[in-house]
C-alpha cells in the first residue's frame, strides 16, 4: 500500500530579519560615496599654451575636458594610479582663459595618496637576466625560474615567461616559419665572402622549385616535391679544408624540427683532432646531396682562390650515397676507409647468432688481428688464411658458421673492405672524431633542441663562427685549436719510451740506402731467431696460427736523426696514434733526442702493503 507525504520546507538557520539586515548593507555599500571637496590653488599663470603644456609633469596625463564661461579646463591625472578606479586627490588642471590667451595652473593642495601601481609584464632588468640565461643555454621555462630564484632575482609567472620566449626567439632568430623563395633570398644576401675570415657565409646552394625544369635529370626524375641545399663555412675552414689530405664525411638528425638532415664535412690532424670544413642543410641525404657538399667545397676552393682538392681517402660508414657522392666529385684514384667502430658493431650482432659461443668469440678476436693488418698485402694474405681456416677447406658444417663466413664476406670483403689499419697511413680507420662533433652541435650549438629551419640557418652561422674562432691562433684564447702536421708527443709517451729504451731486448738493425729497419721484439720476448726473421720478412705463412706469431714481431723504418718524428712502425700503437714508444724510444737509445726531466720520475719504493702499519720496534731490534 503506497502512502504519500509531504516534504518539509526548507527553513534558513538565520531568521528573516538577520537577512533583510543583509540586504540593507548590500544596499548601503552599492551607494556612490559622497564626493569630498578639492580645494584649487593656483599654482602659476604662462602668457601661452605652449608654455603651459611644456610645465605639465611627466608623471600626468589628460584626464577630462569641461568648458565654462571664462574658458576651458583641461584635468589632469597622476599616471601612477589606475586609469580605471580611484584617482589619486593630487591633481591639476590648465584653465585656458576664454578672453586672452593667458593660461593658469591650478593644483590640489593634498599630496598623492595613490598605491604604487605595479609593474605590468616583466621588468626590464628581469628581460635581461631571461636573455642573458638563454644565451648561456638554460631555454626551458622551469630552468629559468630555478636560475632566478638561485641568484635571487624577482621571478615572473611560468606562462609570462613563456610569452616572454617566443618574442625573444622570433627577435633572434627570426620568423618561425620560412617559404622556398624567403629562403633562396636568404642565400642571395649571405654568399658573398666576408672581410673576417671567422664571419660565416653561404658557399653554395641549390633551391628546386616543383615542376620546373633543370639541367640534372637525376633531380628531375627524383623530384618528390621542393628541394633545397645549402652548404655553410668560413673563410679560416676553407683555409684548412685546402691543406688536408683525406676527408670524413657522415650526415646527422634530430636537428631540425621538420626532419632535415645536415651533413657535416671536415678532416683529422696528426693529433686524431676533428676539424671541420662546414656544414650542409639539404632536404635530403642521397647521392646527389653528398655530390653537392664535395663540390661545395671545391667551389670554396675557387672563391679563395686556393687549388682544388685531390683527397686520397674517404672515411665514412657503408652508406654507398656518400661513396658515390664522393666519387662523381673526385675523379682521381682514392682509398674508401670503412669506420672500423660501426663495422665491428654490425660484424658482432651478426657473430651473436653462431650456435658456438667461444666459437663466435674466437672469430671477433680473428677478425680485430685482421683489423690490425699493416698493409693492403699483409691484409689480402692474413684474409685467406682466416677463410682456409674457418672454412676447413670447405668442410665447415656448422650452418651458422657458414652464414656468418658468407655474411663476412658479401657484406665486409667485396662491399667495404676498407676497415683495415694499413689501408692508409695518417688517416683514422674510425669516424669518431666526427660523431663527436655531432654531440657537440647537439649539446652547444642546439642545447638538444630540435629549431625549425627558420631558426636553424641563424643557429648554424653562430656554430661555424664557433669553429672557425677556435680555430684562429691569432687570438689571444689558450684553448685555440691549431693544425697539427705531426703528433704530438705527451708526458705518458715519453716516459713509457724511456722506459722501454732502458730494457735489454735484442733488436735487429738492417740497413739500406733510404733508412734502417729495425726488428724489435714484441712484448717480453728479448730476441728474434733469424728462422723466425726471414719468415717475416718474407710473410711465409701457410696457417692463421702462423700469421698470429707475426705479431711477436715489429718493423720500425727509421731515416736519420733530424727526420726521427717522421719514422714509420708496424704496432698496432702506431698505425692508430702515428706515433708510438718504439720511435721515441728508439730515438733516445740512438741519442738523437733526450727525454724530459719528468719522464724519468720512477717510483723510489714499492707500494704500500695491505693492513694498517707495524709499529716502530725498540732500538737494536731488526725490523
Amino acid at each position: 500500500m503506497e502512502v504519500t507525504q509531504k516534504v518539509a520546507q526548507y527553513i534558513s538557520e538565520s531568521s528573516d530579519e538577520e537577512v533583510d539586515t543583509d540586504n540593507n548593507d548590500l544596499q548601503r555599500n552599492k551607494k556612490i560615496k559622497k564626493r569630498q571637496a578639492r580645494y584649487w590653488v593656483k599654482e602659476a599663470e604662462f602668457s601661452n599654451a605652449g608654455e603651459a603644456q611644456a610645465s605639465v609633469e611627466i608623471i600626468r596625463s589628460k584626464h577630462y575636458t569641461n568648458y565654462s564661461e571664462i574658458g576651458r579646463r583641461v584635468h589632469y591625472r597622476c599616471k601612477k594610479a589606475k586609469h580605471r578606479g580611484r584617482q589619486c586627490r593630487a591633481s591639476m588642471h590648465l584653465l585656458y582663459h576664454a578672453d586672452s590667451d593667458k593660461v593658469s595652473m591650478y593644483k590640489t593642495e593634498v599630496d598623492h595618496d595613490h598605491e604604487e601601481r605595479q609593474v605590468h609584464g616583466i621588468n626590464e632588468n628581469v628581460k635581461k637576466s631571461i636573455d642573458d640565461l638563454f644565451n648561456d643555454g638554460i631555454m626551458k621555462p622551469k630552468q629559468i625560474i630555478r636560475a632566478l630564484q638561485a641568484r635571487k632575482i624577482a621571478t615572473p609567472s611560468i606562462i609570462q615567461i613563456k610569452n616572454y620566449l617566443a618574442q625573444f626567439k622570433k627577435k633572434k632568430f627570426g620568423s618561425y616559419m620560412i617559404s622556398l623563395g624567403e629562403l633562396e633570398d636568404w642565400c642571395k644576401r649571405n654568399l658573398n665572402i666576408p672581410v673576417d675570415e671567422n664571419k660565416s657565409f653561404v658557399v653554395w646552394y641549390q633551391i628546386m622549385y616543383e615542376g620546373e625544369e633543370y639541367d640534372d635529370e637525376d633531380d628531375v626524375e627524383d623530384n618528390d616535391g621542393n628541394k633545397f641545399r645549402i652548404f655553410i663555412s668560413s673563410v679560416r675552414l676553407l683555409n684548412i679544408a685546402s691543406i688536408s689530405s683525406h676527408i670524413n664525411a657522415d650526415a646527422t638528425y634530430k636537428l631540425i624540427w621538420q626532419g632535415y638532415p645536415v651533413l657535416i664535412i671536415g678532416t683529422t690532424d696528426l693529433n686524431k683532432v676533428f676539424h671541420p670544413f662546414g656544414l650542409a642543410i639539404c632536404s635530403n641525404e642521397k647521392t646527389k646531396d653528398f655530390q653537392f657538399i664535395f663540390n661545395s667545397i671545391q667551389i670554396g676552393m675557387q672563391k679563395i682562390k686556393k687549388e682544388l682538392l685531390k683527397p686520397t681517402a674517404l672515411v665514412a660508414d657503408a652508406a654507398g650515397a656518400i661513396k658515390g657522392g664522393f666519387k662523381n666529385v673526385f675523379n682521381n684514384e682514392y682509398s674508401q676507409i670503412m669506420c672500423w667502430s660501426r663495422m665491428k658493431t654490425k660484424v658482432e650482432n651478426h657473430a651473436c647468432h653462431i650456435d658456438n659461443k667461444d666459437v663466435a668469440k674466437e672469430i671477433i678476436d680473428d677478425i680485430e688481428l685482421l683489423h690490425l693488418s699493416n698493409s693492403t698485402a699483409v691484409f689480402k694474405l692474413a684474409l685467406t688464411l682466416f677463410f682456409k681456416k674457418w672454412k676447413i677447406n670447405n668442410k665447415q658444417k656448422n650452418q651458422s658458421i657458414i652464414d656468418f663466413l658468407n655474411y663476412f664476406d658479401t657484406e665486409w670483403i667485396q662491399s667495404n673492405n676498407g676497415w683495415y689499419e694499413g689501408i692508409q697511413l695518417y688517416t683514422p680507420s674510425t669516424n669518431n672524431a666526427l660523431e663527436a662533433t655531432n654531440r657537440v652541435i647537439k649539446d652547444d650549438g642546439t642545447f638538444r633542441e630540435r629549431h625549425v629551419l627558420s631558426r636553424f640557418l641563424t643557429i648554424s652561422f653562430t656554430i661555424i663562427n664557433n669553429w672557425s674562432i677556435e680555430r684562429d691562433l691569432s687570438s689571444s684564447s689558450t684553448n685555440a685549436k691549431a693544425f697539427a702536421t705531426e703528433p704530438t708527443i705527451c708526458l705518458q709517451l715519453w716516459t713509457s719510451s724511456y722506459q722501454w729504451a732502458k730494457t735489454i731486448q735484442d733488436i735487429i738493425c738492417i740497413q739500406n740506402d733510404i733508412s734502417k729497419q729495425y726488428y724489435i721484439p714484441a712484448r717480453n720476448l728479448e730476441s728474434i731467431s733469424q728462422i723466425e726473421l726471414k719468415k717475416y720478412i718474407n710473410k711465409n705463412w701457410t696457417t692463421f696460427n702462423q700469421f698470429k706469431k707475426s705479431y711477436d714481431i715489429w718493423c720500425l723504418e727509421m731515416q736519420d736523426d733530424s727526420n726521427w718524428k717522421t719514422s714509420k712502425c708496424n704496432c698496432p700503437a702506431f698505425l692508430k696514434n702515428y706515433i708510438c714508444k718504439h720511435i721515441v724510444g728508439m730515438a733516445i737509445r740512438l741519442k738523437y733526442c733526450k727525454p724530459p726531466a719528468a719522464a724519468k720520475t720512477v717510483p723510489i719504493n714499492s707500494k704500500r702493503k695491505r693492513g694498517s702499519p707495524a709499529k716502530a720496534k725498540p732500538a737494536l731490534l731488526v725490523q
